[in-house]
């Protein structure tokens, strides 16, 4: 793929800006890493019991959050899109 591109579908990016601070900085970083490594080692095919091709779920356990996102190919780029963003409690 020559290119990345990263989406924010819906309301995924106000999920983001509702966050605290420390929490949307980290959020923010990691989806532009994702930029460069797409499906990282922490990142689990989502759902778990039937998994979605191009779905994943990414577990920030020291922060808690999780994020959802898929990656899709469309005209030569790689489209990635943050699905949902999840506090853990």
């Amino acid at each position: 793929m020559s290119d990345r591109l990263v989406r924010f579908p819906g309301t995924s990016w106000q999920e983001i800006d509702a966050l605290p601070q420390a929490l949307r900085w980290v959020v923010q970083h990691t989806v532009f890493r994702l930029l460069e490594e797409p499906v990282p080692t922490l990142a689990d095919p989502f759902p778990i019991d039937d998994p979605l091709p191009g779905s994943y779920e990414l577990h920030l356990p020291s922060d808690g959050v999780t994020i959802w996102y898929t990656v899709t190919a469309h005209e030569g780029q790689e489209i990635i899109s943050i699905q949902h963003v999840w506090l853990d409690t």
